[in-house]
């Protein structure tokens, strides 16, 4: 993998991205959340032909070194992953820490040893996997938060009323999370790109083509806003971008 572009600029020359604890390194000073402010970055794996699922309709068959290897670095820098819940019932959502050599010291802006889990969901209907004291969230409307805390079991402090997405990220920094990272799935990027709350989108393009029927990445009302390349890293098995939003 080689470094081609930080900080909206190109590079002299194409800087080596080991697969090691160096490159992780390197790629966690490159994607560092700042502790001032926060920061809700998308993360996405998408095809070249746009798709975000494979033949069998998870994301999980689309992987590759290159992206698993970003998306272990991007993990061991939020506060906490955010996705829905028809995303979590499909791929594994189960303690999503992030890569063990980045853990200690914390480098995320809250300082945990480990992100917080939130996910979107109006039924609770969760995988029996996830864990209330990882911690877990659950973000629902306000006229379904009994029906969820009951079916899904978690305790009541775990369910978060919240009448759109603003007031979603709104009640996730009352709870200290700074680093927020938005992993899907298309309808819930929609949702959150359409208001205008995404600052970040950092995608991993796998090579490779698969048809079908797959939704697009941000699959959502329809809007406009501009984004600036911030980084470009080039690997055997994917292109991964990071874009900041244009102000």
């Amino acid at each position: 993998m080689h470094l081609l572009w930080r900080e909206g600029a190109p590079m002299p020359e194409p800087r080596p991205v080991p697969q090691d604890a160096a490159g992780a390194a390197l790629l966690a000073e490159l994607y560092a959340v700042p502790a001032d402010r926060v920061t809700v970055r998308a993360m996405m794996n998408t095809t070249v032909d746009g798709a975000v699922a494979g033949a069998d309709g998870t994301s999980g068959s689309l992987r590759n070194p290159d992206d698993s290897f970003l998306f272990g670095v991007l993990r061991a820098l939020a506060d906490v992953v955010v996705v829905g819940s028809q995303t979590v019932r499909c791929e594994d959502y189960r303690r999503p820490r992030g890569r063990s050599d980045l853990l200690e010291p914390s480098l995320r802006p809250a300082g945990a040893p480990r992100p917080a889990l939130a996910i979107w969901t109006t039924s609770g209907d969760l995988p029996a996997t996830i864990e209330a004291d990882w911690p877990t969230y659950l973000l629902c409307p306000p006229s379904r938060r009994e029906q969820v805390q009951e079916r899904s079991g978690m305790p009541p402090e775990h369910v978060i009323a919240v009448a759109d997405e603003r007031e979603a990220l709104a009640a996730l920094v009352a709870r200290g999370f700074r680093g927020i990272q938005a992993e899907g799935g298309p309808s819930a990027l929609g949702r959150l790109a359409s208001r205008g709350l995404l600052d970040e989108l950092c995608f991993s393009v796998s090579h490779r083509t698969v048809g079908g029927p797959s939704p697009r990445v941000i699959d959502g009302p329809a809007h406009e806003q501009h984004w600036l390349l911030e980084s470009l890293l080039v690997g055997t098995a994917a292109t991964l971008t990071r874009y900041r939003r244009a102000t």
